[in-house]
């Protein structure tokens, strides 16, 4: 009967392990891009994280020896470009606010952005097929720091 309850409590142990791996494996396969700068202990983010039908352009600063309660003013811009075939669509964005220090889970300051929002969207909502170059850059006044992340992908699927 031991040996019974000790299989049970094996088999849902490594279900419950497979289903928290499965979110983890999915988050690192959508394509991504960073950049950082940093002087001294200041660190300026920025980040394009894209899924099926949107992504995240976000920006934020983290300085180790700064209270978690202080705030800089950030401006996170874009700059988003499908090219297909002759005709390239251009979007772009600029956001300026207080941003908190030790941010968790990283950039979290600037655009949660739509493939149908953008005007880059089939029908279904996902990306379009075509060439996509976004660039997410984060400016700190303060310091002048700038960080750029550039992310350049193909979508082949068809609508």
């Amino acid at each position: 009967m031991c040996e019974k309850s000790h299989m049970r409590r094996l088999l849902l142990a490594t279900a419950a392990a497979a289903a928290l791996a499965v979110p983890v494996a999915v988050a690192a396969d959508l394509p991504s891009a960073t950049g950082m700068a940093q002087r001294g202990t200041l660190k300026v983010v920025g980040r394009v994280l894209l899924d099926e039908r949107g992504g995240e352009l976000k920006g934020v600063w983290l300085d180790a020896r700064r209270p978690c309660s202080v705030r800089r003013t950030l401006r996170v811009s874009y700059l988003a470009d499908h090219v297909r075939g002759g005709t390239t669509t251009r979007r772009r964005g600029t956001r300026t606010g207080l941003v908190q220090n030790c941010a968790e889970g990283g950039p979290n300051f600037g655009f949660d952005v739509t493939a149908r929002g953008l005007g880059m969207a089939c029908p279904s909502g996902r990306w379009r097929p075509g060439f996509y170059s976004i660039t997410v850059r984060t400016f700190d006044p303060a310091s002048g720091l700038t960080a750029s992340a550039s992310l350049y992908r193909q979508e082949t699927r068809r609508c």
